[in-house]
């Protein structure tokens, strides 16, 4: 997408945010990577939902009307790409004041929108291989859950292989327990049981792992969101990888821990594949 509405700053076609920003200083805020289809966000009322309650956890006002008036703009004049990424970022000003200490609730909001190709079929299909991150996730039940802007740790893990031969690192918290994907949320195929790990002391509650949830329990699949320790992975059959962009990536290999199975992947593939692929 080429159109200079591509970016929206505070409702104005720029990309200047202020530079006193607690966003870019302190990493004070959220933000939220949403597919688009043709001109029309997939899951947009969750996407902003979890942005809702992630301003509520951090004391920021949220400014729905204002970004759905900002959505709608950029949507407008922006050509309908087959596909494309809207990311969406909010960030505490700084009121004029130094320090740690929030001193507003009120946001800077900047929103880009920009064409992007199609999800990796051969990866939907296939599987991937992937790799555990050396990098560790901090834990800290205050931000667990949320998107926020701290993403360090995540820069790190993706930095450790070459995406090109492995395109998503499983990454655990300081104590070893398994949390997510570099980004995305991760599931196990546990006997016949759908194991998804628990998010209350780290990790992103991600809006396809919330759908997955659903869809298992309307196909009557049993399923389980539990804390998760790294031997668990070499009792489970199937594992894949998913978020709101990818979809689901079954895993074929682990570093040098292969799975035998998709079965049950394939499954929930089939019930959601027209989200990515219609």
């Amino acid at each position: 997408m080429t159109s200079r509405r591509a970016i929206l700053c505070n409702g104005e076609a720029t990309a200047q945010l202020p530079v006193d920003d607690r966003g870019a200083a302190l990493g004070d805020g959220l933000f939220e990577t949403i597919l688009v289809r043709l001109g029309q966000c997939i899951w947009l009322d969750e996407h902003l939902t979890r942005l809702a309650g992630g301003c509520t956890r951090l004391g920021l006002d949220f400014p729905r009307r204002e970004l759905e008036r900002d959505i709608a703009a950029l949507l407008g004049n922006s050509p309908a790409a087959d596909y494309a990424v809207l990311r969406i970022s909010l960030s505490r000003k700084s009121a004029g004041l130094r320090g740690y200490a929030p001193a507003t609730g009120d946001c800077n909001r900047l929103l880009q929108i920009a064409g992007t190709p199609a999800p990796n079929h051969d990866h939907w299909r296939s599987g991937i291989h992937s790799y555990l991150c050396k990098t560790r996730l901090p834990e800290g039940a205050a931000t667990a859950g949320i998107k926020h802007n701290n993403r360090l740790a995540h820069v790190m893990a993706r930095a450790e292989r070459p995406v090109t031969d492995f395109p998503e690192g499983l990454m655990l918290s300081h104590n070893g327990l398994v949390i997510e994907g570099v980004s995305s949320n991760v599931f196990l195929v546990v006997g016949s049981t759908l194991v998804t790990p628990a998010l209350d002391t780290a990790g992103v509650v991600g809006v396809v792992r919330q759908k997955i949830l659903a869809q298992a329990q309307s196909l009557g699949m049993p399923q389980v969101v539990r804390r998760v320790e790294l031997p668990e992975l070499y009792r489970a059959q199937e594992m894949f990888f998913c978020n709101s962009l990818i979809g689901i990536w079954p895993v074929r290999a682990l570093d040098c821990l292969r799975f035998s199975s998709f079965e049950l992947t394939r499954k929930l593939q089939s019930q959601l594949e027209a989200v990515w692929y219609a």
